[in-house]
């Protein structure tokens, strides 16, 4: 297949190293450092499943030199999103595939909405990876996992060539007949804990070992589920135990991305994770006071970061 991955971070970076590697076609739109020294240098990616360089990867700003590509991978931030699929056009034939990996639900609704909804497919991934440095990928859990459906439900064909395409990369790749509820468990996921490490500066071992943020977690868990659930998302209370299991595997210093980011007063994916569990718990009639006290306590450094106040 021929893929462009938009955004060349250290998830994009990754999977379309591995997709290269698996002998398909990649393309990676980056910019700024990252794109000089893909350059110059090529991509390097180091794994506990094993290293790889690329060493003359076809990279490049400007979507238009790609042109229509089988698939789009979107790996950029969630307020990037709209601009980044506007961006993409150049790429997008009759016969696109638009699949974002980003954190939150509201993404393939953005696409949809500029590219058309006959593109967008939803995504969703499990990987630890980042930019170590430019041009240098550094993944660090001994694994990678993707989930990828119809937005409207049901299994199809180009959703299995996809999925197919992962698992050759060396991901487990799974095809969801009901994307958007695993889109909504994975904000589950880190929006239930990630605020509050923010505003605690305190990473997972001591907010799930502290009597008092363990709770605060737990109802804010509560607060999604429920939000989930009226916007047609039922999950079951066996998820929540398997929530709270996987957070007491997490190393004890582990922080979220929008935890770090917030703490060095870069700008988040604040609206996209607690605030869109508040947006739609307002739209649905869901209280969510846990959820909104994290959101509205943090906007202040979310706004300044983006340089609104």
């Amino acid at each position: 297949m021929r893929f462009a991955i938009f955004g060349a971070g250290g998830l994009g970076g990754y999977y379309g190293a591995r997709l290269a590697e698996a002998g398909h076609e990649v393309a990676f739109i980056a910019r700024g450092a990252q794109l000089e020294a893909m350059r110059s240098s090529g991509l390097k990616v180091f794994s506990p499943l094993g290293d790889l360089h690329l060493k003359k990867p076809t990279a490049t700003s400007e979507p238009q030199e790609i042109g229509p590509v089988d698939a789009v991978v979107v790996a950029v931030k969630t307020w990037q999103v709209a601009d980044a699929a506007r961006a993409m056009r150049p790429m997008i034939g009759a016969e696109t595939m638009v699949v974002p990996f980003l954190n939150g639900v509201e993404a393939p609704d953005e696409l949809a909405a500029i590219l058309g909804a006959e593109h967008v497919l939803g995504g969703l991934s499990k990987v630890f990876s980042l930019i170590e440095a430019p041009g240098v990928i550094r993944h660090f859990n001994p694994g990678a996992y993707v989930e990828i459906g119809e937005l409207g439900g049901g299994l199809s064909k180009r959703v299995e060539a996809l999925r197919a395409a992962f698992e050759q990369a060396g991901a487990q790749a799974e095809a969801s007949a009901d994307i958007r509820s695993a889109l909504w468990k994975k904000l589950l996921t880190v929006s239930s804990w990630a605020g509050l490490g923010a505003l605690s500066r305190s990473p997972m071992g001591v907010l799930r070992d502290l009597p008092e943020t363990h709770a605060l977690i737990d109802r804010a868990m509560d607060e999604g589920i429920a939000v989930g659930a009226r916007r047609g998302h039922p999950i079951d209370a066996d998820y929540k135990r398997e929530l709270w299991t996987f957070y007491a595997a997490m190393p004890a210093d582990a922080t979220a991305s929008m935890q770090r980011d917030i703490i060095a007063g870069r700008p988040s994916e604040l609206d996209a994770w607690n605030g869109a569990i508040v947006r739609f718990g307002a739209a649905t009639g869901v209280d969510t006071p846990v959820q909104t006290f994290t959101y509205r306590a943090l906007l202040p450094m979310e706004r300044r970061a983006r340089g609104l106040i």
